[in-house]
């Protein structure tokens, strides 16, 4: 009996060691995984600082080439391969719009680095940005060594840009949202297949910059992702940014294929039309559409070949709802939440500002351009009221300071801090304001002082290409900024005790309850504290109260 009963429990082990062993191969810095598509195989490497080991799968399929039939479609799920598919070298990444000849339309693939196969990891998703249509600091997509460090698998998504991830004809032929449609996907990859690779599928977060945060908030509304995804960051963006959401989708569809010689308002012969295109000749013409339209309509009002709202009608529509509505309303996932902007986002508009110089003019001549398409109201009282707050009655191009602060507050403070409000009612939101001027941020000469949009990047991400010395204050903040972003992704909160390397503070989430709002201040120093650009916000909230017709879309 004894007998029988060791050869039951040898046979038990021995099947138990011959699973783990078969799902995970080991040879020469080598690891092979089998997933459910194939057999992939990726390389090991060490993190640059600490020298940690750690091991990287490239060139994913997460779904397939959208080439064919599939450009202006949804993403299909990919077929299974036959042989191993080598993960060790770079993955393709999709085209970007305002580049000639960078990436492919065949595009569809994720990125995996994590420290360890063996465990059950926390896990965070990046989404990049780059107004949907370029790749916003192309190192995001490898350099994650400082999240390794901190023991967090890092998950890097390539989806489509412009024409190709958003247009739309607003109807069912071309509706649309295919780069969001791709993120959704990915992510349902990841929850699917991370365990294999040492994550936990409970504790994935999406991270996004900019247009990346504007597209992690629209993946917290996504009904089919609930229960998928454990947290949010948003790093200067969110759904309810004028940038981050489109009005001028049919139009653009239109004008795009009248220029490529198609005479027709018809979708379908749109769709045929511009299916049968060179990608780099659609490429070339969806640019000048976008420049065109952008700036025809006033690029503070909205881009081109961005997300939109899907008919309801529409076969398995992504975005039906308004989306300040939906917030408005609780209509999303209850998942905590990590938000924030940088002192003064608008910097790096001031090269458009004096390159189009003329353009931005008008808004002395046309007052009605300074308000919010959102507020659902032309009156020219509202737009003196803005101008006044904002140039106090000066020209509105003679003042640069006052020009930035204007695309500040329009395209990034008001929509962010609006959706922290909204969001914290229902769920656990930590706001920030990242105020640190650093080298390693900005090396160059700025138009005014202050921390500009996507400062925040060079921190989080390693960029092999940086080689001037990184002062030790940098990679104190730097050290900083990974530790609070990698505990949220474990624990939900990004100061989960007191520690002296983020001088012993812990950050309160917003209370809805009080009329001050909680933030942390992250310049060389945490400090916590409350009502980040209270003059503005109190400026724009009284505004819109008093002038605005609701129901809005953006804010």
């Amino acid at each position: 009996m004894w007998h029988k009963l060791y050869c039951i429990i040898f046979c038990i082990f021995v099947s138990c060691a011959c699973t783990k062993t078969f799902a995970v191969v080991y040879e020469n810095e080598r690891a092979r995984i089998i997933l459910k598509d194939g057999e992939i195989e990726g390389g090991q490497k060490r993190t640059v600082e600490k020298h940690n080991p750690y091991y990287y799968f490239q060139g994913i399929p997460y779904a397939e080439p959208p080439v064919g039939q599939l450009r202006f479609a949804n993403p299909q799920p990919p077929k299974k391969w036959v042989n191993i598919l080598d993960a060790t070298k770079p993955g393709k990444t999709c085209i970007e719009m305002y580049y000639e000849k960078t990436g492919q339309e065949d595009c569809l693939y994720l990125n995996v680095f994590t420290p360890n196969l063996e465990k059950s990891l926390p896990v965070i998703v990046w989404i990049h940005g780059g107004a949907f249509v370029f790749i916003y600091g192309n190192y995001s997509l490898s350099g994650v060594d400082y999240f390794i460090d901190e023991e967090v698998i890092f998950v890097t998504v390539n989806y489509r840009m412009g024409p190709f991830g958003f247009l739309s004809t607003e109807d069912d032929v071309i509706p649309g949202n295919f780069g969001l449609k791709d993120q959704v996907m990915a992510i349902l990859w990841v929850h699917a297949n991370i365990a294999k690779f040492g994550g936990d599928p409970n504790k994935i977060t999406i991270m996004g910059q900019s247009a990346g945060a504007v597209s992690a908030g629209y993946m917290g509304m996504i009904p089919q992702l609930k229960g998928k995804i454990a947290g949010i960051i948003q790093q200067s963006g969110s759904p309810l940014c004028p940038f981050g959401y489109g009005r001028y989708h049919r139009v653009s569809a239109y004008i795009l294929s009248t220029r490529t010689g198609l005479q027709s308002q018809n979708s379908v012969e749109i769709l045929e039309h511009l299916r049968k295109m060179n990608a780099e000749e659609l490429r070339k013409n969806a640019l000048i559409t976008h420049m065109d339209v952008a700036f025809g309509m006033g690029t503070f009002h909205g881009l081109v070949f961005i997300p939109g709202l899907e008919s309801k009608t529409n076969s398995n529509p992504l975005l039906t709802g308004l989306t300040h509505e939906e917030l408005l309303n609780g209509n999303f996932n209850k998942i905590p939440r990590m938000i924030g902007i940088n002192s003064q986002e608008g910097i790096f508009i001031a090269n458009e500002f004096k390159t189009l110089n003329k353009s931005y003019q008008s808004y002395d001549q046309m007052i009605k351009r300074y308000i919010p398409v959102s507020m659902n109201t032309r009156s020219e009282k509202v737009g003196y009221l803005i101008k006044k707050h904002y140039t106090n009655d000066t020209p509105f191009t003679g003042n640069l300071t006052n020009m930035i602060h204007f695309g500040s507050d329009d395209q990034f403070v008001r929509p962010v801090l609006k959706d922290a409000a909204l969001v914290s009612k229902h769920v656990r939101t930590y706001l920030y304001h990242f105020s640190y001027e650093g080298k390693l941020g900005y090396s160059g000469e700025k138009a005014i002082n202050g921390v500009d949009h996507g400062e925040e990047i060079p921190y989080l991400f390693h960029d092999k290409d940086y080689k001037e010395d990184i002062s030790e204050n940098d990679k104190l903040v730097r050290y900083k900024l990974v530790r609070l972003w990698s505990n949220f992704a474990k624990f939900a909160n990004p100061t989960p005790q007191r520690v002296a390397l983020l001088d012993n503070q812990i950050w309160k989430p917003i209370d809805s309850l009080k009329q001050d709002v909680d933030y942390m201040d992250i310049g060389s120093k945490l400090v916590p504290s409350v009502n980040p650009h209270q003059q503005d916000i109190k400026f724009w909230n009284n505004l819109y109260n008093k002038y605005g017709n609701p129901p809005y879309d953006t804010y």
